[in-house]
């Protein structure tokens, strides 16, 4: 299944909630769900499991979720056949329901971003384009681990995270050139605002 251009931020979360049903949807399913190659649509609902409330603020979600999506895009750079996920990682479930409760709180604001979409800048979503968003979103994913320290901070690379993936979904180059000057300003808030010596404490 992929992610359709109309409307690409309403679909992904509406196609995950559906495919959750009840109970739980995992990684693995979320693989299944796109393909393994659907690295716009992935990219999008990952990212967007950090920026919406109240599933960002999950202790150890955004780390989980930034070891998924960097484990998906270097293999993605590598140019592999198909996507690996180790089985610990394809097994990391959240529930449907805090995914419904999270589109509640925000689908006003998804419908109104959905309606800025559109297909332009074609030259900036072509290959080479695609290929530096997944170096981008590589180090994106790493950032997260970090800013898990500082509140409310992992919105930062999640909110670049989205805006290339719905750039790939809807191919607005727009939203491309964005997703870079979003990836800039993560990495400047990276170093300005993590304790740097709490990190050092992890090794």
């Amino acid at each position: 299944m992929a992610a359709s251009q109309s409307d690409p931020l309403e679909n992904v979360l509406e196609t995950a909630i559906e495919e959750g049903g009840d109970g739980e949807i995992s990684v693995g399913d979320l693989l299944d769900m796109f393909g393994h190659r659907s690295f716009g649509p992935i990219i999008t609902l990952l990212g967007l499991l950090v920026v919406l409330p109240p599933i960002g603020a999950i202790p150890g979600l955004p780390a989980v979720v930034g070891l998924v999506i960097l484990l998906f895009s270097l293999q993605i750079l590598i140019g592999a056949d198909h996507i690996w996920m180790p089985s610990f990682v394809e097994k990391q479930s959240i529930e449907a329901s805090k995914l419904e409760k999270a589109e509640g709180n925000v689908k006003p604001w998804l419908k109104r971003i959905d309606r800025m979409i559109t297909e332009r800048l074609s030259w900036a979503t072509g290959k080479p384009a695609t290929y530096l968003a997944a170096v981008a979103v590589s180090i994106l994913a790493l950032l997260m681990i970090p800013l898990e320290l500082v509140p409310f901070a992992v919105a930062a690379p999640g909110a670049a995270i989205v805006l290339f993936g719905l750039a790939l979904v809807a191919r607005d180059g727009a939203l491309m050139l964005a997703g870079f000057a979003a990836t800039a300003a993560a990495v400047t808030i990276t170093i300005l605002f993590v304790p740097w010596d709490q990190v050092a404490g992890w090794f």
